[in-house]
């Protein structure tokens, strides 16, 4: 089972949800319109978010991860500055950042929000995350 950041922030927010999302999806409303739009908006950040840091390349999505990994492994080995969407798997575990900036002093990660301010669920209590 793969967990997202939307997937870990709905387990914060209430674990029957994640429970659902993922064993019975059909109980759970489909996205309205307005839920259509937050998407698309989140989308169009994420580009103007690449925007922010030039010289970059993508690694492109597909439901093959360990493609996805060897495409960011590739980034890196040549020298790509700035890769979106980079993907790694530690010890069976997925990760997919938004953007990772690589330079000579190691490695920097920025998670891309589209919001007018912080929020407290992005912002998890002590132990939440543990």
């Amino acid at each position: 089972m793969n967990l997202s950041k939307s997937l870990y922030t709905r387990a914060i927010q209430c674990p029957k949800s994640l429970w659902l999302k993922k064993y019975n999806p059909s109980v759970l409303t489909p996205p309205d319109t307005t839920a259509k739009a937050v998407f698309e908006t989140g989308n169009e950040v994420g580009e103007l978010a690449c925007g922010l840091f030039p010289h970059g390349k993508e690694v492109e999505f597909t439901r093959d991860y360990d493609e996805m990994v060897a495409t960011t492994a590739q980034y890196i080995d040549e020298g790509v500055e700035n890769i979106y969407e980079a993907t790694f798997n530690y010890d069976g575990i997925l990760v997919m950042v938004d953007v990772l900036q690589v330079d000579a002093d190691g490695v920097d990660i920025y998670e891309v929000k589209s919001s007018t301010s912080v929020k407290d669920i992005y912002l998890p209590k002590r132990g939440q995350a543990e």
